[in-house]
């Protein structure tokens, strides 16, 4: 257990791995370089490529969880997240596996929440590999569609503290205990990804911001490919999810606005013969709706306080 230094806010810094040795050393030695210190703790979904025995052998000082399976990104972030509240922690900062930090990205990131209350979740920016550029899809969540100022801001070098931003995904979050609280953890109806896309629309149903840090860096390793995912038939059910989960509609609409789309879309693939993209959809449209009972449970969960978490 890394020792907080007294007048730091407690800060406790969750990582879920699976099969993850090519990016341990890097990911844990950035964290243990930080101006800020933290409390470091690995919750390991069952890798098979040594990633918990390396992490006893070489980071005592962090606190490793071994799962008896693979909980996913979701479950596994939330017994950390648990463990963070009972702790009486000020922060809780997600981090990616294959990602790491600069010395100085946490100390920036609990600067701005300071001044910045608002923000329930705060993003550092993430930086591909060769930090020669943004990574793939931070560079489209950075956009003036979802982060309205940040890039022309920086092409003059002229930025603020935080921008408000629609979305970011979950490899770096700086989460307050005011927003944990409230929110919770993650919903388990998303066993990987859409978790933070619903953990996003739960955070602005109890009033909080998400917002991106320009000053504060992390190089993410990441490498995305819509071409995996477009015909992935887990993923596509998450598409379809991630509206019928949003508390922030009512269940009704929200159902009635999923049918018409999905009649309209179906429609449309077969009209332009696009049988492959249309089977794909078909599956997970009846894969979505066998999920009714599950969906109406998770929105009456959602709307509890600490929801996810016990």
């Amino acid at each position: 257990m890394k020792n907080v230094q007294y007048g730091y806010p407690k800060l406790y810094t969750i990582i879920v791995t699976y099969n993850g040795m090519q990016w341990i050393e890097r990911c844990i030695s950035s964290l243990l370089k930080s101006v800020l210190p933290t409390h470091i703790l690995v919750i390991d979904n069952l890798s098979t490529d040594g990633t918990p025995d390396y992490i006893e052998q070489h980071f005592p000082q962090v606190d490793l969880i071994r799962s008896e399976q693979n909980l996913g990104f979701g479950k596994g972030n939330n017994i950390g997240m648990q463990k963070a509240l009972e702790a009486a922690a000020d922060y809780v900062f997600l981090l990616n596996q294959d990602a790491w930090i600069k010395a100085d990205t946490l100390k920036v990131l609990v600067n701005a929440h300071k001044s910045n209350s608002e923000y329930g979740v705060l993003s550092p920016v993430h930086l591909n590999r060769m930090e020669d550029g943004l990574e793939t899809k931070f560079a489209e969540y950075a956009g003036p569609e979802n982060t309205n100022g940040l890039l022309s801001d920086l092409t003059i070098n002229k930025l603020k503290q935080v921008y408000t931003t629609k979305f970011v995904n979950a490899a770096a979050w700086l989460i307050s205990l005011e927003c944990l609280a409230k929110v919770g953890g993650f919903n388990p109806l998303f066993p990987h990804y859409g978790e933070d896309e619903d953990y996003i629309n739960r955070l602005h149903y109890w009033g909080f911001k998400v917002g991106i840090v320009p000053e504060a860096r992390i190089i993410h390793d990441s490498i995305f490919s819509w071409e995996k995912i477009e015909h992935h038939p887990v993923r596509n059910v998450i598409f379809n999810l991630i509206p019928l989960a949003n508390i922030n509609q009512r269940y009704r609409s929200a159902w009635l606005l999923f049918l018409k789309k999905s009649m309209d879309e179906l429609s449309t693939l077969l009209l332009f013969r696009k049988f492959k993209k249309f089977n794909t959809r078909q599956k997970a449209f009846w894969n979505t709706l066998i999920k009714i009972k599950k969906i109406k449970r998770a929105r009456n969960i959602s709307l509890e306080s600490t929801a996810y978490l016990k």
